[in-house]
C-alpha cells in the first residue's frame, strides 16, 4: 500500500500536496474531498485512495479500478476567478496529466477528449477528471477534481475491456506511481496561476493534445442530442460544434462521441 510517506517524500511542490490524506479503501476520494473542502480544509489538500468502494465518474457512471494498481485521488482548488471560467480548471489538470505521462511514459501517446477523458491515441480510456463544485461554510467557492488514471492494471470488467486500456498496458512495462502523481501534481502547481493569468496558453496547450477538430461528433445533454462538427473549444474551455445549417453552438457540458461518417 502507497502510504503518505511515500507521496511527501521527494515531492517538491508548496501547494498542492502540502496536505494530503491517504485511505486504503474509501467510497469516494471526491466524496472525501468534498466535505474537507466544506469543512474548510485548505486548497491544495489531495485525498489518495489505493481502492475506492464506489468511485464516480460524469454523469453517475461507476469508476471501476483494481486495487493498487492505479491512481485514484481529488485535488482542492480554491481559484480566485470569474465563475464562467471554472472549466478551464479540468482543462489544465488534463494537459498536466497528458505532460506527466509523456515525461514518465514516454512510450504512451495520449490524447484528451472534451471534457474530462485521457485516452491512447488508439482510443481507448486511460483516465477521466470528475470536477464538482462546492462551498465552506462560509459560502466560499470550492472546486473538487478527482482524478482516475489506470496505470499498472491489466485486467478490467467485461462490461468496459474493449474501451479501456492502461499505460502498463500500452507501455508494456511497470510503472511508477508515485513519480507519475509527483509529476501531475508539479505540473497543476506550475500551471495554476495560468488559469487566471493566461487562460489561453491552457486552452491553446489543451488543443495541441486533442484530435476532435474537424469531425462529426454527438454530444448528449440529457434528452437532448446535438450533432454536428467539432470545430474547437473557446477560451473558457467551451465545446464548439458547427450544425447543418452553419449554426455554431456553444456547449458547456455533455457526454460526447464520434460519429461515423458514410461516404456512400
Amino acid at each position: 500500500m502507497i502510504t503518505t510517506h511515500n507521496i511527501t517524500h521527494g515531492l517538491t511542490t508548496n501547494l498542492f500536496g502540502k496536505k494530503i490524506f491517504v485511505f486504503d479503501t474509501i467510497d469516494s476520494t471526491n466524496t472525501c474531498a468534498r466535505l474537507l473542502a466544506e469543512c474548510g480544509v485548505e486548497e491544495g489538500t489531495v485525498v489518495y485512495a489505493e481502492e475506492q468502494s464506489s468511485g464516480r465518474g460524469r454523469l453517475k457512471r461507476k469508476w471501476l479500478a483494481a486495487k493498487g494498481e492505479n491512481l485514484l485521488f481529488s485535488i482542492i482548488f480554491s481559484p480566485q476567478i470569474k465563475e464562467r471560467r471554472y472549466y478551464l480548471i479540468p482543462l489544465m489538470v488534463s494537459v498536466c496529466i497528458v505532460e506527466g505521462i509523456g515525461k514518465n511514459v514516454p512510450e504512451c501517446a495520449v490524447i484528451v477528449k472534451w471534457p474530462n477523458d485521457i485516452l491512447l491515441t488508439t482510443g481507448e480510456k486511460i483516465g477521466g477528471i470528475l470536477t464538482e463544485l462546492t462551498r465552506t461554510y462560509n459560502h466560499e467557492l470550492r472546486i473538487v477534481a478527482g482524478i482516475g488514471i489506470n496505470v499498472n492494471q491489466t485486467k478490467f470488467p467485461p462490461s468496459i475491456a474493449s474501451a479501456a486500456s492502461s499505460l502498463r498496458i500500452a507501455s508494456g512495462k511497470q510503472v511508477d506511481r508515485i513519480a507519475l502523481l509527483h509529476e501531475i501534481l508539479s505540473g497543476i502547481e506550475k500551471n495554476y496561476d495560468a488559469v487566471h493569468a493566461d487562460p489561453d496558453s491552457i486552452v491553446e496547450r489543451w488543443r495541441s493534445y486533442s484530435t476532435m477538430f474537424d469531425k462529426p461528433v454527438q454530444v448528449q445533454q440529457g434528452r437532448t442530442i446535438q450533432t454536428g462538427i467539432c470545430k474547437d473549444i473557446d477560451r473558457e474551455g467551451a465545446l464548439l460544434i458547427e450544425d447543418k445549417k452553419g449554426n455554431v453552438i456553444r456547449i458547456i457540458a455533455g457526454d460526447v462521441t464520434s460519429v461515423a461518417v458514410n461516404n456512400q
